[in-house]
């Protein structure tokens, strides 16, 4: 049975942000939903810098247990794609959701914005510092903290050039209410014939959880013809 790993985005778990792939997906692969560094129920810390730190510990994770597809989300997807960029050896084909290869000029503010919001997150929305709690216990703010910087001010571009290069098997399916992941998908199609493009239908950043129906149909199909 071939391997199905997940890897989860922003603040969430493998199990909160699969919840609707792991048991359809269950029957026919093996499903590793992992926990990314200082998430969930993993024990290893959040470093700095976040996402190099996240990125060994993936990699590390797959050569231990073998070879397989990988789904990411988000931040998940960030990791996913630099896996196959590092180690194409490793995957089978890869599944990228709420993706861009970059942040685009007009969205950096945004993003400083929401660094900001989010790095007073106890005093902004008590309601989302309780949920994060429970999601991660004790090291919810630290991890919060780094992921949050590392995304923000050193998020993991990949250049045209590196998108040609890829190896590895790749569909992207972005949700189409957002322009920015509308943009993302006509970017990597423009630069890339072979890596696949799929926009789900009333889905936003979180296409897996937003449509799941469709989505876990197009990833079906996607791990079908790989």
């Amino acid at each position: 049975m071939d391997k199905l790993y997940m890897l989860h985005g922003f603040m969430g778990t493998g199990g909160s942000h699969f919840a609707e792939q792991i048991p359809f997906f269950r029957e026919n692969y093996e499903v590793i939903a992992l926990d990314l560094p200082g998430h969930g129920a993993s024990e290893i810390e959040a470093n700095s810098p976040y996402f190099e730190g996240a990125l060994e510990w993936v990699i590390a994770q797959i050569k231990e247990r073998g070879k397989g597809y990988i789904l990411g989300l988000s931040l998940g997807a960030s990791l996913a794609i630099h896996v196959g960029l590092k180690e194409p050896g490793l995957l089978k084909g890869m599944i990228l959701t709420g993706y861009s290869p970059f942040i685009p000029n007009h969205l950096k503010d945004v993003m400083e914005k929401q660094y900001k919001y989010f790095s007073n997150i106890e005093e902004n929305d008590p309601s989302i510092t309780n949920q994060l709690k429970k999601l991660h216990g004790e090291k919810w703010y630290q991890t919060l903290k780094k992921v949050l910087y590392s995304q923000t001010y050193h998020y993991p571009s990949v250049s045209e050039a590196r998108l040609r290069d890829l190896q590895v098997p790749a569909i992207i399916a972005n949700g189409s209410n957002d322009q920015h992941e509308v943009d993302a998908i006509q970017y990597v199609k423009k630069h890339s014939k072979d890596i696949k493009v799929a926009l789900i239908p009333y889905a936003g950043h979180t296409a897996n959880i937003d449509s799941g129906g469709i989505y876990n149909l197009i990833v079906e199909e996607f791990l079908n013809h790989h």
